[in-house]
């Protein structure tokens, strides 16, 4: 990799992203017997690849996701993310694995891509209707474009955030909720919540707008305005 700042990368440059099929539910089980599958955003639980099925029986040409891949869920709820600290996994097609190659670090990819993400998806009407239930194409995945520094700036940058987030939650939480892992990981899911609820109520209002506008005259500017406000609420609706 460059240690140039300026270094501007693809998603494909830097990291393999991995994508599989769907599994049969008939071939899988809950028993825990087989190996585990990542079957879709709600197998990444508070950061972290936490299985519900697995696969004993043989798959045709299954694509794997190894340990400390990233995990990310590109239909329905998008951009869902947590890291595989397991080990071999069979990945479906609602998953895809990123692998960081050398020279990069996962805290920053991480970073970096739950927002880029968004941008990746397109505002359509549809995406309007369907709110949370969008797909990501996971060759336009690839093809996000973003910064990346050398490694020690990237690691930099990752400690500052992570200074910066814990110092804001530490206003909301108590002593006690910073002494162990999961403590912490409980309020940065509840600030998430919390957050959520307030994006869902801001799209409410949007949508509601954009309502209104629609009874004005139908002339350029408001058209515009009309088109921005539903980009907005789009957007917010894709926001996890």
């Amino acid at each position: 990799m460059s240690n140039n700042i300026d270094n501007v990368v693809s998603l494909a440059d830097i990291c393999e992203v991995l994508q599989g099929r769907n599994v049969d539910k008939k071939k899988t089980n809950d028993q825990g017997e087989g190996l585990p599958i990542v079957v879709g955003a709600s197998d990444i639980v508070q950061g972290r690849f936490v299985p519900k099925r697995w696969c004993k029986e043989k798959i045709n040409n299954p694509v794997f996701s190894e340990e400390g891949d990233i995990l990310i869920s590109v239909v329905g709820s998008l951009g869902k993310m947590g890291v595989n600290a397991d080990g071999p996994a069979v990945l479906s097609k609602h998953v895809c694995a990123l692998r960081p190659k050398q020279g990069v670090s996962r805290q920053y990819l991480m970073a970096v891509i739950s927002r880029l993400l968004l941008d990746a998806i397109p505002d359509t009407a549809d995406d309007v209707v369907l709110g949370f239930q969008n797909k990501v194409d996971v060759d336009v995945l690839k093809k996000i474009r973003f910064t990346l520094p050398a490694l020690f700036i990237q690691e930099w940058l990752v400690s500052r955030l992570t200074s910066i987030a814990t110092m804001i939650l530490a206003y909301k939480g108590k002593q006690e909720d910073f002494l162990s892992c999961d403590g912490i990981i409980s309020v940065i899911e509840q600030e998430r919540k919390e957050q959520r609820a307030h994006m869902r109520e801001l799209s409410e209002k949007l949508g509601k707008i954009a309502d209104m506008l629609e009874n004005l005259p139908p002339d350029s500017d408001t058209l515009q305005m009309i088109a921005d406000t539903r980009s907005a609420y789009s957007r917010l609706l894709k926001i996890q």
